[in-house]
């Protein structure tokens, strides 16, 4: 399937854009991915096409290179005494590219369709403060047994959100208890003012039509070639964007393998790409390639999870000793190939709330005192411990990695057992075979510590209740962060909250991966310290410019 909306501008062929700069618009092209993704669903960040709907769409608000919430569609907004109903107010005049209004009811309608069950959304969880929005979330998961009973239910729970448009330019949104995070959530896809009568009128395939992106952001999709050489998305600047023209003219997203990538991007015809990390060695030492790399810091946390539920993980000095044990220097350089920075807590640095701490930092001489001072005495007497990790050669080598770790530093002999992929998700499925140390993740594009605090309060599926862990006074320290009004003192509870995570070391905290990309000089106009960025620019597409080149 081909669909494109041509546009006089928009350069099809792909041509070394330094070498006709005057020649052509200002297309930047950027490698996007290998392949090109089933559903570009904009409200769903499970769909792959966030980088996509975060230029086509805007929200209520943004984030600015300095991660402080900023206006974006709503030009104010603000709570009521108890914290429990937040009114935003619109900005004069919005309208969609096409010169449709754009109302405080697009905003509404964009809130419902998140929450309806209907979408299916893998966010609609971050929506569930507002009232009604897990109720009508839930609502047709036919527990009357009744068909019937279950469309009034849904139909009642669609009325009963707590969500309305007063004015084209006043919304209010109803909350089922303070939520001093949530204007940061309405930056988010469920915030997307999707058309609903582009929706309703559309077939399955239809986020593959440039025709159902009409948006307000600052750039449109106006193609999408999944038959291309090579398959792309394009990307138009919006001449209606209410914060002014883009300097660019487009936005070219490129698909095509990672070698094919970089050797584009030798020949100019790509200015911003993601290397393969098992190559940087190599762009480091190229005298070109090696000045264009660029290191950004980004909201991807690695962590190894210690089950306190099963032995020996339930004895704290155990998981004290194998924190103690770890090098995370040694892994970030000889694992991660450089592509982390070691670190000893939850929240990456740029988060608010985020701490900086010496805890379980690597000491071999602690470690062993620290495991013989536990119940079990020493490495001898530990039951067996077992890593499992899938058949990718770099899975192997990691786990060969932390095998010799803890032999040579403990003198623990992990046993190290390969299984395929959907054996590991079926290890994960249930707490019962959750693994006593496990290599995990957790990744936010939303820098409040609100994203980051509530996966390890008691019962959290993500990673408490997974591994056995309940702490209730971080619980307590977690409710009142997310409920506190004020902002310094919500700050402040959110740190007491890490230095209780920590202390208990449910987990080695081990490091944030940065995201490293291939820019070319000629790029400018976006900062290149600026982190959360999807690529160079990401948080100020209006400035990112292409230089001419002499």
């Amino acid at each position: 399937m081909l669909v494109f909306l041509s546009l006089t501008f928009i350069v099809l062929g792909l041509v070394p854009t330094a070498a006709v700069q005057d020649a052509e618009p200002k297309m930047l092209r950027i490698w996007w991915s290998t392949e090109m993704v089933d559903d570009l669903e904009p409200q769903q960040t499970a769909s792959g096409s966030v980088d996509v709907t975060f230029l086509n769409y805007e929200g209520l608000t943004r984030f600015d290179e300095e991660l402080t919430i900023a206006p974006a569609a709503a030009e104010s907004w603000e709570f009521n005494e108890d914290g429990t109903v937040l009114t935003f107010h619109l900005r004069e005049n919005l309208a969609y590219s096409d010169g449709t209004p754009l109302t405080a009811e697009r905003y509404r309608y964009a809130i419902e369709r998140n929450c309806d069950p209907h979408l299916g959304s893998w966010d609609a969880g971050d929506l569930f403060d507002i009232v009604g929005c897990e109720e009508l979330n839930l609502s047709l998961q036919g527990e009357t047994g009744s068909p019937e009973a279950d469309k009034t239910a849904y139909e009642e729970a669609k009325a009963n959100l707590g969500v309305r448009a007063l004015d084209d330019r006043t919304l209010v949104i109803r909350l089922r208890r303070p939520a001093p995070y949530f204007p940061a959530l309405t930056s988010g896809v469920g915030f997307m003012p999707v058309r609903q009568e582009l929706v309703e009128a559309g077939e399955p395939d239809m986020w593959l039509d440039p025709a159902t992106w009409i948006g307000n952001g600052p750039f449109q999709v106006t193609g999408i070639e999944p038959d291309a050489d090579p398959p792309r998305i394009t990307l138009t600047r919006n001449e209606r964007y209410w914060g002014g023209y883009a300097r660019l003219d487009g936005i070219e997203y490129m698909i095509m393998s990672q070698d094919e990538a970089l050797e584009a991007y030798k020949r100019d015809e790509l200015q911003i790409i993601r290397p393969d990390f098992d190559r940087l060695a190599e762009l480091e030492a190229d005298p070109i390639l090696g000045r264009d790399l660029l290191k950004m810091p980004a909201p991807f946390v690695g962590i190894f999870n210690l089950n306190v539920s099963k032995a020996p993980f339930d004895d704290k000095q155990v998981r004290e000793a194998f924190a103690y044990a770890f090098d995370r220097a040694s892994y970030c350089r000889e694992i991660e190939r450089d592509t982390c920075t070691p670190s000893l807590s939850w929240m990456p640095p740029d988060v608010p709330g985020a701490i900086e701490t010496d805890a379980y930092g690597y000491d071999p001489e602690r470690a062993r005192a620290t495991l013989a001072l536990s119940s079990y005495g020493g490495p001898e007497h530990l039951p067996e411990i077992v890593w499992y990790y899938g058949s990718d050669a770099w899975e192997q080598e990691q786990a060969e990695w932390i095998a010799d770790q803890y032999r040579q530093v403990l003198g623990v002999e992990l046993t190290l057992t390969s299984v395929s992929y959907d054996e590991l998700d079926t290890l994960f499925d249930s707490a019962e075979t959750w693994p006593q140390i496990a290599g995990t993740y957790w990744y936010s594009d939303l820098p409040d510590p609100h994203e980051w605090m509530l996966f390890w309060t008691c019962g959290s599926a993500y990673f408490a209740a997974a591994i056995g862990y309940c702490n209730p006074e971080n619980d307590a320290l977690v409710e009142r962060a997310d409920t506190e009004l004020d902002p310094e003192e919500r700050i402040r509870l959110a740190e007491e909250s890490q230095r209780v995570l920590i202390a208990d070391a449910p987990a080695i905290f081990g490091y944030h991966w940065d995201t490293i990309v291939l820019v070319k000089p000629y790029v400018t106009g976006y900062s290149r310290t600026a982190p959360y960025q999807y690529w160079p620019g990401w948080w100020t597409p209006l400035t990112v410019d292409i230089a001419p080149v002499a």
